[in-house]
């Protein structure tokens, strides 16, 4: 299975999260094959649109501080990852569902895919294009998150599934409300 499938995990057949499973990828495979390349993703368009409309709307700004900001960004993306795995697998067991390390860690590397990816509308300077990419990337990873309990965690109840699936989201909002703020620092000092 390859992360260019990503795609048909949305579809309700499930055949792309059979396929995913299969393959039972270790966490350090995940980690080195799709966690890291896309967190790259936001942190190079944040470099890249403080340069561009940064430089603009934020005049002030040194180049250094976006450049800082977007590492910062990096590695605490690479941190939430392992956290949110942890935090899967806790929520899961607290619902009865044997989630194992493996399983949590799939789903906490799957889900924020999508988000990813959204950060991509940054090449753009129009902030509704912009706020639109991103709430089309949280809308993503919320049914890869919904999913990905059903499929990866084999949750057959739909309530448990969507209370854990709610629970992991609420936590992974915060997570990300955090990141964003690590993106904007230059802006706001």
């Amino acid at each position: 299975m390859s992360i260019l499938h990503v795609h048909t995990f949305f579809t309700s057949s499930g055949d792309g999260w059979n396929a995913f499973a299969q393959t039972r990828p270790s966490a350090l495979r995940l980690f080195m094959l799709l966690v890291a390349p896309f967190s790259l993703i936001p942190p190079l368009m944040l470099e890249y649109a403080g340069r561009h409309v940064g430089a603009t709307l934020y005049p002030g700004t040194p180049q250094l501080a976006w450049g800082m900001a977007a590492l910062f960004f990096l590695l605490a993306e690479l941190i939430t990852v392992p956290l949110m795995a942890r935090a899967i697998r806790s929520i899961a067991r607290s619902k009865g569902i044997a989630a194992t390390d493996r399983e949590a860690f799939a789903l906490a590397a799957v889900a924020p895919v999508p988000l990813w990816l959204s950060s991509l509308v940054m090449f753009y300077d129009q902030v509704f294009l912009i706020m639109a990419g991103v709430a089309l990337g949280l809308a993503g990873s919320v049914v890869l998150m919904f999913r990905g309990v059903q499929r990866i965690l084999k949750v057959e109840e739909g309530l448990v599934a969507i209370d854990i699936a709610y629970t992991v989201t609420a936590l992974g909002l915060i997570a990300w409300v955090v990141l964003v703020m690590l993106g904007l620092i230059p802006a706001l000092a």
